[in-house]
């Protein structure tokens, strides 16, 4: 039997791979590592999950019914949803499924990418997949060690791709024009917008992975998990959650008066600017008309048009990426209707901590329609622009921090972050929460990605 570690980031080691490739590894993140004497392994100290991970099978029972698959491995971050949200649980296997199996069409090229984002972001466990994938699609070893050392060992053939996606991953309102589009011209609008949804889904992964402390699985990395579930559990029409709950927050509602916690903090008015330069902001890709998109929809997703640039262009350049990343997502709101102001300002705090202006104006947008007035939503915004949460309860102000350091420091996140969010709200309402934090991180790197022009209208409307 071979041996197995697991490390804090979610790196499993064996005497079967590649030592240089291990090795490489385990330098990129920066982690402690001793090679065994006696069994050649690079080992790190045990990693034991931050939440709870049912075993296989009972986790298969906690999923809705399935009409194929239904048995076998499952990853631990399907086990460690399963109990709290199945149905999104079923929703994120299809959506990881997508992503690996389709991906760029060019199944080397896609490990590859998303290997960088996960380094950029320190995540072990996304990481190790991707070397896995790599192996499976036939990438010799000498072309993963070249990889996994780092920039100075990427060819030349590959690092303009290479580099799209760690901007993306680590300043994703700086992604320099000319760089999109050396890579457009290279590989076509296509593939370029796929590109960008492969950035935002590593990023909106690894931070699942990393915040929930999830370690590979023993007969990991495992391969993409190939499932359907019986009809009705995935949400495929568009879903608007029922009005927010007010109460926590009246007391920020009724004071703006609360003391500036930051000197440094841009001002309100300053914000509306930035909004109004991104609404004449060029697309580095032409927006692609609804019906262009319609036809590339199930029935049921075509049933509403829609004026939101963000869907015209992740429906109309990677439709079969981007409809389970939308099954995904309306399956979550669906499932566990949360509280619209809390989760809208929550995701406002990501758009700033990132600087990304049209999911900011997309925030004010959807708390217009949360049954705030608009002067009530402005001084929420106001409070946070400034850094002042003193009008929040303890609960909201220590989620609000919760946001913040997923977006800019998930790799900092402990069993602490994910347990005292869920003492807050409860072991569901935390999940279903940091699920929808994990979402923001995707939505910013299309956002961004795309350079999309903000809507002078609210479209959500």
């Amino acid at each position: 039997m071979t041996p197995v570690g697991f490390g804090k980031r979610g790196v499993r080691v064996t005497t079967e791979s590649n030592d240089q490739v291990r090795s490489c590894l385990l330098a990129s993140l920066r982690l402690p590592c001793a090679r065994s004497e006696t069994t050649g392994d690079f080992r790190e100290t045990a990693m034991t999950a931050f939440v709870e991970l049912p075993d296989d099978a009972s986790a298969w029972r906690l999923l809705p019914e399935t009409t194929v698959g239904g048995e076998g491995p499952l990853p631990t971050w399907a086990r460690a949803l399963a109990p709290h949200l199945p149905r999104t649980a079923a929703a994120m296997l299809q959506l990881d499924a997508a992503h690996r199996r389709k991906g760029l069409g060019n199944p080397i090229l896609r490990a590859k990418l998303r290997w960088v984002v996960a380094r950029e972001n320190r995540c072990g466990y996304a990481m190790e997949t991707a070397v896995a994938d790599l192996r499976r699609a036939g990438a010799s070893e000498e072309s993963i060690a070249r990889l996994v050392a780092g920039p100075d060992g990427w060819s030349e053939a590959d690092r303009d791709s290479f580099e799209l996606v760690r901007c993306l991953t680590i300043d994703a309102p700086s992604l320099p024009d000319d760089l999109f589009e050396r890579v457009r011209r290279r590989f076509g609008d296509r593939t370029v917008a796929r590109m960008v949804l492969l950035a935002a889904y590593g990023n909106f992964q690894d931070r699942w992975l990393l915040g929930l402390g999830l370690p590979l699985e023993a007969e990991g990395p495992l391969p993409p998990i190939v499932a359907e579930f019986v009809a009705g559990t995935l949400q495929l029409e568009p879903h608007t959650p029922s009005p927010a709950r007010r109460i926590r927050l009246a007391t920020a509602i009724g004071d703006g008066r609360g003391k500036r916690t930051s000197r440094f903090a841009e001002a309100f008015r300053e914000l509306q600017r930035r909004l109004e330069r991104q609404r004449g902001a060029p697309p580095r890709l032409p927006v692609p008309r609804w019906q262009e998109v319609a036809d590339q929809l199930p029935a049921a997703m075509a049933s509403r048009p829609t004026r939101i640039i963000w869907n015209l262009m992740t429906f109309g350049y990677a439709a079969d990426l981007q409809i389970p990343w939308a099954i995904a997502t309306r399956t979550h709101w669906a499932e566990r209707p949360e509280d619209r102001i809390l989760e809208e300002l929550l995701f406002w705090i990501q758009t700033h901590t990132v600087g990304c202006n049209y999911c900011m104006g997309h925030c004010e947008m959807l708390l217009e329609l949360s049954g705030l007035g608009s002067d009530e939503v402005a001084e929420l915004l106001r409070q946070l622009a400034n850094d002042d949460w003193t009008g929040f309860d303890p609960a909201e102000r220590r989620a609000f921090g919760l946001a913040r350091k997923l977006t800019g420091r998930p790799w900092e996140l402990t069993a602490d972050d994910f347990g005292t969010l869920a003492t807050d709200y409860g072991p569901t309402d935390a999940m279903s929460l940091f699920w929808w934090l994990c979402r923001g991180l995707y939505m910013t790197r299309i956002s961004d990605g795309f350079r999309l022009p903000l809507e002078r209208e609210n479209v959500f409307a």
